[in-house]
């Protein structure tokens, strides 16, 4: 049963998307062009600084490198909105309503509306970048695996062996994660941004947290996808496709679970 109605839900995303592929595709390069030209004029800035393959920089240097990351970083954040924007042209599709490229810069149009959504963007991804930061026991296991390696060399293998591990377990905690304090609250603010941030957060946390099982099924049918988003062209397909096929998921479990607040 679980699994036709995954199916269903795949294949009315895929009914929404007719026509509307150009334009979410289209969205998201409006929002990595600005990113990825600020990650090219940090790098561009730290490589005329002198910083790069320096192993021991000079307190000027120190102090640029936190300069020009300080200031990469505010521009990642103020870029945020531009992710909200394409969320709510999924959230629109869905529901069968017309929206165009230019609505990527929605948050964009009203003061009031760009600062709640930066601050629930900030509180959103805050949390979900410390907690996953603080449950990556790859991490924690590479650091130390160095100087494990330098006094036992015969533990190699097992070390090898050891990280693999680490490294799936890491990942899927980072899904988890992102499933909780991410995910659901970034839709839900797509179909509704008219309301209190304590909607969003924390109330999409515990929403999450009932409708896991349905949400890990969502993301395991995408795996294959996500592979291939290692190759440009076939993430031009795969991204908008799993983005709508969320929406759609997200609001028939709104509905059933009787959140008509938010989808109004």
């Amino acid at each position: 049963m679980l699994m036709n109605t995954e199916r269903t839900v795949r294949k009315q995303a895929k009914k929404a998307l007719e026509g509307n592929w150009s334009l979410i595709i289209s969205q998201i390069m409006a929002a990595l062009l600005p990113l990825l030209t600020g990650l090219f004029a940090f790098s561009l800035a730290m490589s005329a600084a002198g910083i790069y393959d320096t192993k021991n920089p000079n307190q000027l240097q120190r102090i640029l490198t936190m300069i020009f990351g300080g200031a990469f970083f505010i521009v990642a954040v103020v870029l945020l909105p531009l992710v909200n924007g394409i969320y709510r042209s999924v959230c629109n599709i869905v529901r069968g309503r017309e929206c165009n490229s230019l609505d990527v810069f929605y948050y964009y149009k009203k003061p009031k509306r760009f600062f709640k959504t930066l601050i629930l963007d900030v509180i959103s991804i805050g949390l979900f970048l410390i907690v996953s930061g603080l449950l990556n026991v790859f991490n924690y296991l590479n650091a130390v695996s160095g100087e494990i390696l330098n006094n036992s060399p015969s533990l190699g293998v097992f070390m090898t062996i050891l990280l693999v591990l680490a490294w799936i377990v890491s990942a899927v905690v980072t899904v988890v994660c992102y499933i909780i304090f991410v995910h659901y609250t970034l839709l839900a603010y797509g179909f509704n941004e008219n309301l209190p941030i304590g909607v969003y957060l924390p109330r999409m946390m515990a929403f999450s947290i009932k409708n896991f099982i349905p949400t890990i099924k969502l993301f395991v049918g995408f795996i294959g996808w996500a592979a291939l988003c290692f190759f440009v062209v076939p993430a031009f397909y795969a991204v908008p496709y799993f983005l709508t096929t969320s929406a759609m998921s997200a609001k028939w479990l709104f509905e059933l679970e009787g959140s008509r607040d938010i989808i109004c």
